[in-house]
């Protein structure tokens, strides 16, 4: 892959594609959530490895030996929520280390890497596809008026699970992006 992919290559998304814990539904909307983009779309049975995988973890993810009130979504097959309703015990800095080893444990199995952070995923509607770009060839565009306020993005900076539903997905002018454009 040399430089210019880098810039702005064609990624798949999987549209209309959610798959969600067990108890992600019943999470408080106020649950604190990480967002994990993997470097690919998962295949239908790497998403099963996953949702097998993950539905374990959070049965067993404890802080301070309690259980932790979490749960988990997917979205276009590339981005992973998860969220943890901190009523129940709030996550330490140890328990949100074993998240993240895990995460990354699970990676290496699957050859997905979670943990890349900068670059942005948007929508072109003039030929409907999705793109990622890294955040300056992004932010170049922007100024090249090539992404505008209705231009569809990943928003990356989620911190709460209510900002995730129904989609992560949403325009440039609602994404964080808009007020670092301003």
């Amino acid at each position: 892959m040399d430089a210019s992919d880098l810039l702005n290559r064609e990624v798949v998304w999987l549209e209309g594609e959610r798959m969600e814990g067990n108890s992600w539904s019943s999470l408080s909307p106020e649950s604190r959530a990480w967002l994990y983009s993997a470097n690919r779309v998962l295949t239908a049975a790497e998403q099963v490895v996953l949702r097998d995988a993950i539905e374990q973890f959070m049965a067993e993810w404890v802080a301070h030996g309690k259980s932790l009130l979490a749960s988990w979504c997917l979205e276009g097959g590339r981005c992973l929520v998860i969220a943890l309703d901190e009523r129940s015990p709030n996550a330490t800095g140890c328990s949100i280390d074993a998240k993240v080893h895990w995460l990354q444990a699970l990676g290496e199995k699957l050859d997905v890497d979670w943990m890349t952070r900068n670059s942005v995923m948007h929508f072109n509607a003039k030929d409907a596809k999705w793109y990622e770009m890294s955040l300056a060839a992004f932010w170049a565009a922007r100024k090249a008026k090539a992404i505008d306020d209705e231009t569809l993005v990943v928003n990356a900076v989620i911190s709460k699970k209510h900002e995730c539903d129904p989609t992560l997905v949403c325009s440039f002018k609602a994404s964080w992006h808009e007020s670092m454009w301003r």
